[in-house]
C-alpha cells in the first residue's frame, strides 16, 4: 500500500515539474560578447633591433624598450581578439648579412612591410622612442603619412588615448615622411612612446608597469580606430 502511495506522489510531482517548465521556461543564456578586435590582423613592429640600437641615452637602448612595449601590446591586442604578428620577437632585425648602412636599413624596413602584405594585415603599428638634444622635451607622439586619411584617423585615436596617461604631455598626432608610413598599403602609424633624452621620462620608460600602461593605451586607440571605421 505504501509503495502505491509513494508512486502516486512521485507521479504528481513529475507532472507538476513538467507543467512548470512550460509555464516558466528557462531564461535564455546570455550571448557571449564578441571580442572588439575579433577577425582583425595587426602587425606590431618593434623599431630597430640587432646591430641597429636606435637611440641610446644613459646606457639605455631604444631597441630594448621598443621590443618590451611591443610584446605587451601584442598581449593586449590578443586579449581583444586580434591576431597579432610581430615583425621580430627578439633583439635582431631583418637585414641580411653583407648589407650595410642605408642599404641594410632599407632592406630591413622593406621586409617589415612585406610581412604585413603577406599576412593580409588590417593595420601596421611601429613602436619607437624619441630622442633629441633638448632634455626638456617629453611625451608620446603618434605619426602618420600626410597622404593617408585612415593613417591620420589611426594616429589621432592613439594620440587621444596616450594623452590620458597620468602626467603625459598633451601632444597631438603629427605627419612624418618616413619609409614605413609612406610605403604601407594599409593604415599605418609610428608611435614614439616618449623621449629617452628626458631623464625623468627615460626612468618611466624602463618601468614595466608604465610600459604596460602605454601598450594598453595604444591598444585602446587601435580599438577606437576600428570602431570609428565601422561606424563611419
Amino acid at each position: 500500500m505504501e509503495r502505491i502511495v509513494w508512486r502516486s506522489i512521485i507521479r504528481k510531482f513529475m507532472v507538476s515539474s513538467i507543467a512548470c517548465l512550460f509555464l516558466f521556461p528557462a531564461a535564455p543564456a546570455a550571448a557571449t560578447p564578441v571580442p572588439p578586435l575579433k577577425g582583425k590582423i595587426i602587425v606590431v613592429d618593434p623599431g630597430h633591433g640587432g646591430y641597429d640600437p636606435g637611440a641610446v641615452r644613459g646606457g639605455v637602448y631604444e631597441k630594448h624598450i621598443n621590443l618590451q612595449i611591443a610584446l605587451k601590446l601584442k598581449k593586449s591586442l590578443e586579449e581583444k581578439g586580434a591576431a597579432v604578428i610581430l615583425t621580430h620577437d627578439g633583439d635582431y632585425n631583418l637585414a641580411i648579412p653583407g648589407l650595410h648602412a642605408r642599404e641594410a636599413h632599407r632592406y630591413d624596413l622593406g621586409k617589415r612591410l612585406e610581412i604585413a602584405d603577406k599576412s593580409k594585415a588590417d593595420l601596421f603599428a611601429s613602436i619607437h622612442v624619441n630622442c633629441i638634444n633638448a632634455i626638456s622635451c617629453k611625451g608620446a607622439e603618434a605619426f602618420y603619412n600626410p597622404g593617408s586619411k585612415t593613417g591620420k584617423l589611426l594616429a589621432e585615436c592613439i594620440q587621444a588615448e596616450m594623452r590620458s596617461v597620468p602626467g603625459m604631455e598633451k601632444r597631438t598626432a603629427k605627419t612624418r615622411d618616413c619609409y614605413v608610413l609612406s610605403n604601407a598599403r594599409i593604415p599605418a602609424v609610428l608611435v614614439e612612446v616618449g623621449y629617452l633624452s628626458n631623464p625623468d621620462e627615460r626612468k618611466k620608460l624602463l618601468d614595466g608597469n608604465y610600459q604596460a600602461m602605454l601598450a594598453d593605451k595604444i591598444s585602446r586607440g587601435i580599438e577606437r580606430f576600428f570602431a570609428m571605421e565601422t561606424s563611419g
